[in-house]
C-alpha cells in the first residue's frame, strides 16, 4: 500500500469556536464536518473541523480572514494501513 493523505483537520481552543466556523465554512460552501479530536492530538477543545485535504487551504484562508485565532490544522495520512496526523505549518496569510 502507498502513502496518502485521506483528511485535513482544524482544532479550536474552544467549543464555540469550533462551532462559529463550522457555520461560517458551511455558508460559504466548503464541506467540513464536526468531529471528536483523534486520541493522537492533545491540543484545542476535543472537538475538529474535517475536511478533503483539498479543501484545507481555502478554510484555513478564510479563517484567518475571519480573525481566528488560537487554531492549528493537522493532515491525516495513511502508510501501510497505519494513519497518523502530521501538523500543517500556518501562516498569518491564511497558507498551509
Amino acid at each position: 500500500m502507498g502513502k496518502g493523505s485521506t483528511e485535513a483537520i482544524i482544532c479550536f481552543e474552544n467549543v464555540s469556536k469550533a462551532i462559529m466556523a463550522e457555520q461560517m465554512l458551511t455558508e460559504k460552501k466548503v464541506p467540513v464536518k464536526v468531529m471528536p479530536m483523534p486520541s493522537s492530538i492533545r491540543a484545542g477543545c476535543g472537538f475538529c473541523l474535517r475536511f478533503l485535504p483539498k479543501d484545507i487551504r481555502e478554510a484555513a484562508a478564510f479563517l484567518w480572514e475571519q480573525s481566528f485565532t488560537g487554531i492549528e490544522a493537522y493532515m491525516r495520512e495513511e502508510t501501510d494501513g497505519a494513519a497518523s496526523y502530521q501538523k500543517i505549518d500556518m501562516a498569518h496569510d491564511g497558507g498551509v
